[in-house]
Parts: C-alpha cells; sequence; structure tokens
C-alpha cells in the first residue's frame, strides 16, 4: 500500500462501475490508478477523487495498474468549481500535465507551484484572477526548462535597451532587439511593459505577484505570445 498527496488531473470511465484516475503526486510525480466500483450510487470515494481537487490517495499495488483503495479530499478548492470561468482555465491547465508529463517523473517543485496555484487562484479576487493565471504559465514552463530570455536578445545576446522596438520569437526562445529582427519569422511585438510583467513573474512567487498591477491590455499580449510559446516548445 502507497500513500500519495496527489491533485486529480483527469479520470476515465471504463467498464460498468469503474474509473481510471491519473493523479499529480507529490512522492513520484504522475500514477495512473483504477477506482474500482466508483461510479455505483452508493460509492462514496468518487467525491474525493474530482479533477482539480488536493487528496491524499491509498493505492495498492502489486502488477500493472494499482487500485485505489481509498481517499480524503484536502482542498476540494470549491471556488474554483463553482466558477465557470475559473475551473475553465484550471481544466487547461491540468490537461497539459495530462498531455505532456510522464508516469513517475517525481518533481516536487512542480507539485508544489501547481498546489500554491490552485490554493491562490481559489481565493484571488476577479481584478487578480488574470495576472496569477498568466504568471503561473510562465513560471511553469521556467520550472519544467523553457525559461525565457528577457534580459538580452535571444538572437545577438547583447543586452536588451529600454528604448526601442523588441519582439518574442518562440523559436528563438525569448526577446529579439529592434536590430536583429530583420529577416526573423513569426515575431510578436513585445512592449517594454510586458517585459517587465515576464521578469516580475521569473523572479518572484505567486504571493508577491499577487500586489502588482498589471493593465488587461498588457495581460493579453502577454497570454497571446506564450500559447504561442507553448505550441513551439511543447
Amino acid at each position: 500500500m502507497q500513500k500519495y498527496t496527489a491533485i486529480i488531473l483527469s479520470s476515465n470511465d471504463v467498464g460498468e462501475y469503474d474509473r481510471i484516475y491519473i493523479l499529480y503526486t507529490k512522492e513520484i510525480g504522475v500514477v495512473k490508478a483504477m477506482g474500482r466500483g466508483v461510479r455505483k450510487q452508493t460509492a462514496k470515494l468518487a467525491g474525493h477523487l474530482e479533477p482539480g481537487t488536493l487528496s491524499e490517495v491509498y493505492v495498492a499495488r502489486s502488477r500493472g495498474m494499482g487500485q485505489i483503495t481509498s481517499a480524503i479530499a484536502l482542498d476540494n478548492f470549491e471556488n474554483i468549481k463553482n466558477n465557470f470561468e475559473k475551473l475553465f482555465e484550471v481544466l487547461k491547465i491540468l490537461k497539459f500535465f495530462t498531455l505532456h508529463f510522464s508516469e513517475e517523473e517525481k518533481d516536487e517543485k512542480v507539485f508544489e507551484l501547481l498546489e500554491e496555484f490552485l490554493s491562490a487562484f481559489a481565493k484571488a479576487s476577479a481584478d487578480k484572477e488574470k495576472i496569477l493565471l498568466e504568471s503561473f504559465w510562465w513560471k511553469l514552463f521556467d520550472a519544467l526548462g523553457n525559461r525565457p530570455e528577457t534580459m538580452k536578445c535571444a538572437k545577438c545576446e547583447a543586452r536588451l535597451e529600454e528604448k526601442g522596438e523588441k519582439y518574442f520569437s518562440a523559436c528563438r526562445g525569448g526577446i529579439v532587439c529592434g536590430k536583429c529582427f530583420s529577416g526573423e519569422q513569426d515575431l510578436a511585438k513585445i512592449s517594454s511593459d510586458q517585459i517587465k510583467l515576464l521578469r516580475i513573474f521569473l523572479a518572484n512567487p505567486l504571493e508577491k505577484i499577487l500586489k502588482v498591477k498589471a493593465r488587461e491590455m498588457e495581460l493579453k499580449g502577454l497570454g497571446r505570445i506564450r500559447r504561442e510559446f507553448e505550441r513551439y516548445n511543447f
């Protein structure tokens, strides 16, 4: 019997009453486990295994896929599940983990980042949701080894100056200066305020980022850049 502190990523119905769960655990990373009988009307286990829940999960393993024997929800993050817009964004994050994380690759820092984000996002006021969400994605990319270059030109490696136009290149992995953008493809113009935000996101914990003020227009622009960066790197 193994005990895991897990964030439930997804579930898939199998057979008449069973479900396969994908868990992201603090102890060993992604784990797949069977929940037998969880779809029966009398079953109580399913309530502790909803996607987006932080749970203590017990798994019996011998050969093949383990079987979940019990689970206790530690945090349901109800404010997320009761808010359609918040839930929609969290489900996209959980899907990213499901698609891009291999089984049993432990990364405690990534687990703690996800747990911290869910806790903060559940409590965040409407005006802080977007900056918290955007900062989480960039911090996640950084934690996974894809830190964007924000201090020097990703092409010529000269230190970025305050003045002048700048562009973000997903294929170069960061910001390209105004002298180097000619001939480059798929560039997105990036403002000085957006560059400052990126630097703040990468250098500070989520708790401090919540105190930062950012215009919605700048966050939307960063979101477009981030999605292109994600497509290229993942």
